[in-house]
């Protein structure tokens, strides 16, 4: 089903229909693995992170409902986090091989990338674990499923709850953006690609009320988390090659290695830097949603 709330539903079957959606088929994903277990489990993660955007945008109209599904939803996805951040430094070290100019490069970044999958290798959770906390996520899938079809969302006002998060993470998106233009520093552009990511689920859940625009804006949000999330990697390996466990590479190979993630990241956060500027609405977008919504469903009454 599209990630999307039907604004000619009830607002409470709308929410509950969309939630419910998302974490059957995280079931789904966690059961019958049809690629295998991790990316089951990517999978699965990704449906997490839609209905916490879900639970983000509904809060003003169900706000402890929220705040414990929002926090249960995190842990469940938390448990499942084995061998994410390893997998993500080989997948860091190849998106730099792509982008690598010189031969001496890529042949340094192609040592460090075996380094790296023996340490994954070494350090990998066995699949027999991963298929237990599996099974346990399951379950907890189905107490998010009950807890959501018991629960009422107030549906009287709808596009008010919805306006209300709407400026919220508006105003929380430009205070990303002030951050990293005031001070460039991990916590900050991690901040900020959290603020894309719910700015694009925003979009996303809302948009057949105003599909041209909402179509735009999240793919520029999309775009914009995306490039952080590259960001965010180069910014894990960096800290990985600086410290005490370090792969064991010659300085020569460790040095061009450092030296490429460096300059990458920072032609990535000016990149970030200049696009965040232009994908976050102003605080009068959050009216024109609220508009439409209701304009919506006063035309499906008629």
């Amino acid at each position: 089903m599209a990630f999307s709330l039907d604004p000619d539903r009830p607002f409470d079957a709308a929410v509950r229909k969309v939630a419910v959606s998302q974490l059957e088929d995280a079931i789904r994903a966690l059961k019958k693995q049809p690629n295998g277990i991790h990316e089951a489990v990517h999978d699965a993660r990704k449906k997490f992170k839609r209905v916490r955007g879900l639970y983000r945008l509904v809060r003003p109209a169900a706000k402890d409902f929220a705040k414990a599904e929002n926090a249960r939803i995190r842990d469940l996805a938390n448990s499942l986090s084995a061998d994410r951040d390893a997998a993500a430094l080989i997948e860091c070290v190849r998106y730099l091989r792509l982008n690598a100019a010189e031969g001496k490069v890529d042949m340094a970044l192609a040592r460090l990338e075996a380094a790296l999958i023996v340490r994954r290798d070494a350090r990998a959770v066995s699949e027999d674990a991963l298929q237990k906390k599996a099974k346990a996520a399951i379950g907890v899938c189905r107490e998010a499923i009950a807890a959501v079809e018991d629960q009422d969302f107030g549906g009287k006002s709808p596009e008010k709850a919805i306006a209300k998060a709407w400026r919220k993470q508006l105003a929380s998106a430009h205070v990303a953006v002030m951050a990293v233009r005031a001070e460039a520093t991990d916590e900050h552009f991690h901040e900020l690609r959290k603020e894309a990511q719910t700015y694009w689920m925003f979009c996303a859940l809302v948009a057949d009320i105003w599909p041209t625009a909402l179509k735009a804006k999240r793919a520029d949000a999309k775009a914009l988390a995306d490039l952080i999330g590259h960001e965010h990697d180069l910014s894990v390996m960096i800290a990985l090659l600086e410290g005490p466990d370090a792969p064991a590479l010659s300085d020569k190979t460790h040095r061009i290695c450092r030296e490429e993630a460096i300059a990458q990241r920072s032609r990535l956060r000016a990149k970030a830097v200049r696009d965040a500027r232009k994908v976050f609405g102003e605080e009068v977008e959050s009216d024109i949603v609220k508009t439409l919504w209701r304009e919506r469903v006063k035309r499906g009454e008629g």
